[in-house]
């Protein structure tokens, strides 16, 4: 006969867990299944052989006891539950089991009551008494009422509570409460198009048995927005329960929740046992084990930065921000990650920062490659146990170490990696040839700037195109908004060139500003009022040399293909350091 796990009732009643070292075997005493909802529910009493409890059994596993696997006094493997406090009695909710042994047919020891110890047990276990509640259906005993905190409050959580796991909640559900932590909370969007216009946020929510998004819509941004902040723990009610827009979210679960008018929000004071964050970190060397748009988490060494650079999006056609970083970790492996808009503008990786983020899109650029997603998070040295570590490594092994890198593009040779000082002529001979982006430094000097078109009409809000209507009026196809003038976006077409060769090169708004000197807002200004000064100052900004950082990739236009170099940062040359440069040059040819 299966021996029982001793003290393990006691355990989970207290909710320590952690004083388990291996999951707990345990008995079935009991089980009564309740219709709720027209859904059944399956409750269970568990027992140790010394105490026993009350549980209930997630609806995923709704089918061992439907088809006759788990039964009474069967033993069963507890490998995953969370334990909910129902005015002042605990309910466990078994949330993945294991059956043993279903050919037991008495019970093993003589348990008694967690919650009344003195008393015996018979072979079928009561769990009713005078005083009754409502457990999604099923009736259980109520000892005193579970007081929650009202600190900040929307609508009126009821006082007599039943949370459940995020990782059970369904559509098929009415009445249910979670306990959750918030981990993301979303700025508010807003959004147009030809049926309605509106705006929204979202949250994603945390509980010990997995986490779930909730979002809310118009008028409930106004009333729920200021409620939530990153890192505390709410009760969340009446909110309904929808399949999961995969498309905008990085969760690992089926469904979401939509919040509305009903949904009550309450926030649950000095919550500990909920953790902060829940990752399932990916080592860079397997992530060849992940097909191209899987999403992954990852703990990782911000090793180098190859800095902010402005692109226009394919698909909408806006320019917008994107950071290259080169990321590594102990498995001796190198990997691009990008980041994209605001985030990519305010992102520090001064110090080489462990950095872990939650929602990375697997691309195949490169062979293997990174982008956070729009749903994506990330956490600057973290207070986690994996973030020392991998600190500790870095700091002591990271900089003798040869990291080795996805990288299967590229021209003859390959192509080179970011941060490698090359030539013009490298430039123009070895990047830019295959599928994949190369990026480069290179010390060169501005030759020309083209002095047509060095910048265009945009969107304050989208910064797309603006077309003209009449003197004081401007239209955005995109925003379908007018404005009284446009705000001016520089896009030069120039010409950079070294002792080895000379190629032509994109520039936008923010790098054209820093090498003009003036904004393209002032610098149209000159050009109406005197168009000979507009290419004074243009002139002014030739046959100055930068160290410039830019990108090449291969494009096609009007059935004609051929590399695209896009400059995205220049800076002026520290002749100090480039002199020690050079005499390092030296003295390894000289070896």
């Amino acid at each position: 006969m299966q021996e029982l796990t001793r003290g393990a009732v006691s355990a989970l009643h207290n909710n320590n867990r952690d004083e388990l070292k291996e999951d707990p075997i345990l008995q079935v005493l009991n089980i009564k299944t309740l219709q709720s909802n027209g859904v059944n529910r399956h409750r269970i009493i568990l027992s140790d052989g010394a105490h026993f409890m009350q549980a209930m059994l997630a609806s995923g596993h709704a089918t061992l006891v439907e088809s006759g696997q788990l039964t009474r006094y069967c033993t069963i493997r507890l490998k995953e539950s969370v334990c909910n406090d129902l005015k002042g009695r605990q309910i466990l909710i078994m949330l993945n089991i294991e059956v043993l042994d279903n050919k037991i047919t008495e019970k093993i020891g003589s348990p008694v009551s967690i919650e009344q110890p003195n008393s015996s047990a018979s072979g079928n276990v009561s769990i009713s008494s005078p005083q009754q509640s409502s457990y999604g259906g099923m009736s259980t005993a109520s000892s005193s009422s579970n007081n929650l905190p009202r600190t900040m409050s929307v609508g009126s959580v009821s006082q007599d509570v039943n949370t459940l796991p995020i990782s059970v909640l369904n559509p098929y559900q009415n009445k249910w409460t979670i306990k959750a932590r918030v981990t993301q909370k979303s700025d508010i969007k807003h959004w147009s198009n030809n049926r309605s216009e509106g705006k929204l946020f979202s949250v994603n929510l945390l509980d010990k048995s997995g986490e779930i998004k909730a979002t809310a819509y118009s008028d409930q941004v106004d009333r729920l927005f200021h409620i939530f902040e990153e890192g505390k723990v709410y009760y969340i009610s009446k909110a309904r329960v929808t399949m999961a827009r995969k498309q905008f979210s990085t969760l690992d679960n089926e469904y979401e929740l939509s919040m509305d008018s009903g949904t009550e929000v309450q926030l649950c004071n000095e919550e500990t046992s909920i953790p902060q964050m829940k990752y399932n970190f990916v080592r860079i060397a397997d992530l060849d084990n992940y097909e191209k748009n899987a999403i992954i988490d990852s703990i990782c060494v911000i090793k180098e930065d190859h800095g902010v650079q402005e692109i226009v999006a394919k698909a909408s056609g806006k320019p917008m921000k994107k950071r290259e970083l080169s990321v590594v970790d102990d498995s001796q492996k190198q990997v691009r990650l990008t980041l994209w808009g605001k985030t990519a503008e305010d992102f520090d990786s001064s110090g080489y920062p462990v950095v872990a983020f939650k929602g990375l899109r697997v691309n195949d650029f490169n062979g293997r490659s990174l982008s956070l997603s729009q749903a994506g998070t990330f956490k600057v040295n973290p207070d986690i146990p994996e973030k020392a570590r991998l600190k500790h490594w870095f700091d002591s092994q990271g900089n003798d170490v040869s990291f080795d890198s996805f990288n299967r593009g590229g021209g003859e040779g390959g192509a080179l990696k970011p941060a490698q000082r090359v030539t013009v002529a490298d430039i123009k001979e070895k990047l830019g040839q295959g599928d994949a982006v190369d990026f480069f430094s290179v010390r060169a000097t501005l030759a020309f700037i083209r002095q047509e078109n060095t910048s265009y009409p945009s969107c304050p809000e989208c910064k797309k195109k603006l077309m003209q209507e009449n003197d004081d009026s401007w239209r955005c196809e995109k925003c379908n908004k007018f404005y009284p003038q446009p705000q001016w976006r520089y896009i030069l077409g120039a010409t950079i060139e070294d002792s080895t060769a000379s190629i032509f090169v994109n520039i936008f708004d923010e790098l054209g500003a820093f090498l003009i000197g003036m904004s393209a807002d002032e610098m149209q200004k000159h050009k109406e009022s005197d168009p000979e000064s507009h290419n004074r100052f243009l002139k002014k900004a030739i046959f100055q040399t930068y160290n410039f950082k830019g990108r090449a990739k291969l494009e096609s236009y009007n059935d004609n293909t051929r590399p695209r170099y896009t400059l995205f940062e220049a800076t002026p040359l520290d002749f100090k350091e480039e002199c020690k440069e050079i005499l390092g040059e030296l003295e390894k040819l000289s070896a």
